[in-house]
């Protein structure tokens, strides 16, 4: 079997959240969504693990996944300063999800999936996306339907997939979606609210990826930053990366439907419910000791 290795985004700050999701103790036994998801993915194959964090996560999550787990797990750093054509230019929030990705490039030499550290996506979706690698080794999309995905406690941001003969054609970044009555809303860019299909399919940034990724974002950062100069507040994000090396015609990325529940934080008031779900995979029997 071919190696391949899971990615986590871990170095986020939850703004909306109040604090660092990626070890809140969610689960039973003290268990974060970030145990469930490594454990998932040793599950069904995966031979390493890199998280992208910052500098001062790594001392706990040595001690948590190296320490006591012996898990085969490696670390990024994501920096706040972004470094092109001899030039530095720093921030004080994260650049992005691209740039996450973009630090981690010097531990990755396999194909990969890339995961968020605080999305729960379910051991079928991991299982999905390792062995598609395993048996095509080129890009997937792990697409979860809508209705799987909503808060119930607030509005989200979901990327709409649209998908031509089973490939992945354009990942449009959906805001402000929350259920209306019997329909599923978003508000445009215009401010008007309008509605999504029930049966659209979104990406909850599981990606299925090799390392040719890296030759692309080497270029496309520059470009990046001269937009980042005219507007500070946006940020390099790997959808939209993704889109356009699909429609360069330098990817071709397939699409993957789950059956897995997506089970997530996104306000610290959906914790109850997340916690009741996951106590009843472990009633189950689908989760024991992590």
């Amino acid at each position: 079997m071919m190696n391949t290795t899971l990615v986590v985004l871990a170095a986020g700050l939850g703004s909306r959240y109040g604090g660092f999701k990626q070890v809140d103790a969610i689960g039973p036994n003290g268990y974060s969504i970030m145990d469930y998801s490594l454990f998932d993915a040793l599950n069904v194959g995966f031979t390493s693990i890199v998280l992208v964090v910052q500098e001062s996560m790594v001392e706990l999550l040595t001690d948590r996944y190296i320490t006591q787990r012996n898990w085969p797990v490696r670390f990024a750093i994501q920096e706040k300063d972004v470094t092109v054509t001899g030039k530095t230019y720093s921030r004080e929030k994260p650049w992005g999800t691209a740039h996450a990705l973009w630090c981690a490039k010097d531990e990755i030499n396999t194909p990969f999936v890339l995961i968020n550290a605080d999305d729960f996506y379910g051991r079928e979706s991991f299982r999905l996306a390792y062995n598609y690698l395993q048996s095509e080794a080129q890009a997937c999309a792990v697409l979860f339907p809508i209705e799987k995905t909503l808060s119930s406690n607030g509005t989200v941001n979901r990327a709409e997939a649209t998908i031509n003969n089973g490939w992945l054609q354009t990942t449009v970044e959906r805001e402000k979606i929350s259920k209306a009555n019997d329909d599923i809303v978003y508000l445009s860019a215009e401010g008007k609210q309008k509605v999504l299909a029930k049966d659209s399919l979104v990406s909850m940034n599981m990606w299925g990826l090799t390392p040719d990724i890296f030759d692309f974002i080497d270029d496309d950062i520059t470009d990046f930053i001269a937009q980042w100069q005219q507007n500070p507040s946006i940020e390099y994000q790997l959808p939209t990366v993704i889109d356009a090396m699909i429609q360069q015609e330098r990817f071709k990325v397939k699409a993957l439907v789950t059956e897995s529940n997506w089970v997530g934080v996104t306000y610290k008031s959906d914790k109850d419910e997340v916690r009741t779900q996951l106590q009843q995979l472990h009633d189950k029997g689908i989760y024991d000791t992590i």
